[in-house]
């Protein structure tokens, strides 16, 4: 599948307001890597930027965007991206503390201390490019979508791979530390939910919840959905909160409901 197919795939089957985002980490950057990658289309921002926002001009506005080491203005961004070092001010949780994020500097210290980042030095810029567009082979795809389309990818996922999808967040930091350096880690699909900064700065939007998924798994989303597009069709149906949940078929119904059931249909039948 190229990447046209499986961007249109996505789009179609999860009914995606905006682009599927490719995300490419690049090991080696210099002068002549810029220059390879602006003749592709590739543009670096004239000012310090969020890692978030990367994937926000792709997603809203399909552009290409490369992102170094200096083009970063968060630093949890930066150190998440493998753009910036884990130093000490972040191993201590001071900002943490600043925010308040928890009770006491120690929680702090710990929540940083876990936070999910690619190790300083294995890249050394990240490009991101709407994936219908990316001319590079693509690391990861991250997709934002509500709730419902966003669980229909993790179903497709775990279609023919298990039973279950573990997540885990600190509930603080998004797509940077959840999504992007969790699932470069894992090489698992990982789910997550944006935070402040991909609000104010990157258009994400109060239903929205995002999807990062490994180059290597995005056929195999894609064959999920089209097999498992049963389960969750959109628009989804609404019945009365009060209602008899007649959509269920027999299989999920307990013998007691069965019964009642029944009886109600011939209560209501005329003699």
């Amino acid at each position: 599948m190229d990447n046209v197919f499986l961007n249109e795939a996505l789009k179609r089957l999860l009914n995606l307001p905006t682009h599927p985002v490719a995300v490419k980490y690049i090991e080696t950057f210099d002068e002549d890597v810029e220059w390879e990658l602006a003749d592709l289309g590739f543009y670096r921002p004239k000012n310090p930027v969020n890692l978030c926002q990367g994937v926000g001009l792709a997603r809203h506005h399909g552009r290409k965007v490369l992102l170094a080491a200096e083009d970063m203005a968060c630093i949890i961004g930066a150190a998440a991206g493998g753009l910036h070092p884990f130093d000490k001010t972040l191993a201590s949780g001071e900002i943490g503390v600043k925010d308040g994020i928890r009770f006491n500097p120690e929680l702090c210290r710990e929540l940083f201390e876990t936070l999910p980042r690619i190790e300083h030095g294995e890249v050394e810029a990240v490009a991101f490019a709407p994936l219908k567009e990316m001319p590079l082979e693509f690391d990861q795809v991250i997709l934002y979508g509500t709730p419902l389309e966003m669980l229909k990818v993790i179903t497709a996922y775990l279609y023919d791979r298990g039973a279950r999808l573990d997540m885990s967040t600190c509930a603080k930091y998004g797509v940077c530390v959840e999504g992007m350096a969790s699932s470069y880690n894992s090489g698992e699909l990982t789910v997550g939910f944006p935070c402040r900064g991909e609000r104010v700065s990157s258009m994400v939007q109060d239903h929205e919840i995002y999807v990062t998924v490994p180059s290597e798994h995005v056929e195999t989303v894609v064959k999920g959905l089209e097999e498992t597009r049963h389960l969750l069709p959109s628009p989804m149906p609404f019945g009365g909160v009060d209602q008899e949940p007649s959509f269920l078929p027999d299989y999920y119904l307990t013998e007691v409901s069965k019964g009642r059931m029944g009886r109600k249909s011939q209560a209501s039948t005329p003699s």
